[in-house]
C-alpha cells in the first residue's frame, strides 16, 4: 500500500467533482484505474458518500476563499 498516491486519490475525490461522481458510481473500478492496489479500492471504497460530499463542498467552500465567520468574542472586542 502506497500512502501517497491513497493521499492522492483521496485528494482527487475532494476536488474533481467528476472523478467523484464517476468513482460513487463504480468505486472499484475507478480506484483500479488511479493505480490503487484491491485493499487501498476497499479501503476507499468504504468511504461514505454522504461525508464525502459534505468534505468536498467545505474543501471548495475554503478553496473559494469564503471569509471566515468572526466568533463573537472577536466581533466584541472588535478584532
Amino acid at each position: 500500500m502506497t500512502i501517497a498516491r491513497f493521499e492522492a486519490v483521496l485528494a482527487r475525490l475532494y476536488v474533481d467533482d467528476a472523478f467523484r461522481r464517476s468513482f460513487l458510481a463504480d468505486p472499484a473500478g475507478e480506484a483500479a484505474r488511479a493505480g490503487l492496489d484491491p485493499d487501498e479500492a476497499r479501503a476507499l471504497a468504504e468511504v461514505d458518500a454522504v461525508d464525502l460530499e459534505m468534505a468536498a463542498r467545505s474543501f471548495a467552500h475554503k478553496r473559494a476563499g469564503a471569509p471566515r465567520r468572526r466568533g463573537w468574542l472577536e466581533r466584541l472586542l472588535g478584532r
